[in-house]
């Protein structure tokens, strides 16, 4: 059987290939990490009623249907994918805020330089 795959390429030139690995349990349950409700809502009382079910096996419960088993990889891809893309919208985050610190206080640097007091008061 073919292994599902996927391939992420951004603008700013970061690639990254994701493909289950197959004695992982992570790819043989359907079970997601970064799927289904968040926990603020289960622990609001809310009950998961989407929860998707277990994959298929073969009539002996020996192994998972051919079906089965790609539903569960793709559920390990989709965890890889959104670990992921939330690691880099975080360092896209911290950057931003790193360079508005980084301006605030070059501007806070050249208001001194020029006179100023440094509270940002025009008085």
């Amino acid at each position: 059987m073919m292994l599902p795959l996927a391939q992420y390429s951004a603008p700013d030139g970061v690639e990254k290939s994701f493909a289950p690995i197959c004695d992982d349990p992570r790819y043989m349950t359907t079970e997601g990490r970064t799927t289904g409700p968040s926990d603020h809502v289960l622990n609001a009382g809310q009950i998961d009623r989407d929860k998707p079910s277990e994959p298929k096996r073969t009539e002996d419960g020996s192994q998972l249907t051919y079906l089965g088993r790609l539903r569960a990889q793709l559920t390990g891809l989709q965890d890889d994918i959104n670990e992921f893309l939330t690691e880099r919208m975080e360092l896209a985050k911290n950057k931003k805020k790193v360079g508005a610190d980084e301006k605030r206080i070059q501007e806070e640097i050249n208001e001194l330089l020029d006179g100023g007091d440094g509270d940002g008061d025009t008085d």
